[in-house]
């Protein structure tokens, strides 16, 4: 109510227009496509997919989502990969591939179970997100494997929720921040 007694008195002072022109920036576009490794079980990927919808949102969302130029059948090799070995190498290998200079930023989403002797902040429902982007290695590897908590949404308040959020939004920006050049062996 505040506000709008606020803006009515700009409006007859004559300072209202520069206040209403200003408009939020447009948010980053991205073709996001989700790779599933066998071991993800089916409540994380559910998880990792309400993330990616939240993220973007229309109304509040932090990306503007379109959908992928790339054939996802492509990927489903990337499925048998292991994040420790060839998954960085094949999710870069079908983007490079696949990708026209025109088409928007394409970004590789993995999820995965828990990282094997990670330590998180939590005991139960914790799993794992990888991005990669058409770059030749990770813009910040940190960012870009991240933990999220399937159970945040279940606990009183939203700090982790909102820290899973981030976190994953963190991981896309990145990747789509990648250095370009070819990919190295082993990367990430």
């Amino acid at each position: 109510m505040r506000a709008l007694i606020l803006l009515a008195g700009l409006a007859l002072c004559g300072l209202a227009a520069p206040v209403l022109a200003q408009t939020a920036e447009p948010r980053p576009r991205a073709a996001v496509v989700v790779v599933t490794l066998d071991e993800a079980r089916q409540g994380q990927i559910r998880y990792g997919r309400d993330l990616l919808a939240i993220l973007g949102d229309e109304r509040f969302g932090r990306f503007d989502w379109v959908e992928p130029t790339l054939p996802l059948d492509d990927f489903r090799e990337c499925e048998d990969e292991s994040p420790a070995y060839n998954l960085a190498r094949c999710a870069r290998f079908y983007l490079r591939r696949a990708g026209t200079p025109d088409a928007p930023p394409h970004v590789v989403v993995v999820f995965a179970d828990r990282r094997p002797g990670a330590s998180t902040e939590r005991d139960h429902g914790d799993m794992r997100a990888l991005c990669f982007g058409r770059g030749a290695a990770p813009a910040d590897a940190q960012a870009q494997d991240v933990w999220l908590w399937t159970r945040a949404p279940l606990m009183h308040g939203i700090r982790d929720w909102d820290r899973d959020q981030a976190a994953l939004a963190g991981c896309i920006e990145a990747a789509m921040a990648e250095p370009p050049g070819e990919p190295e062996p082993g990367g990430l």
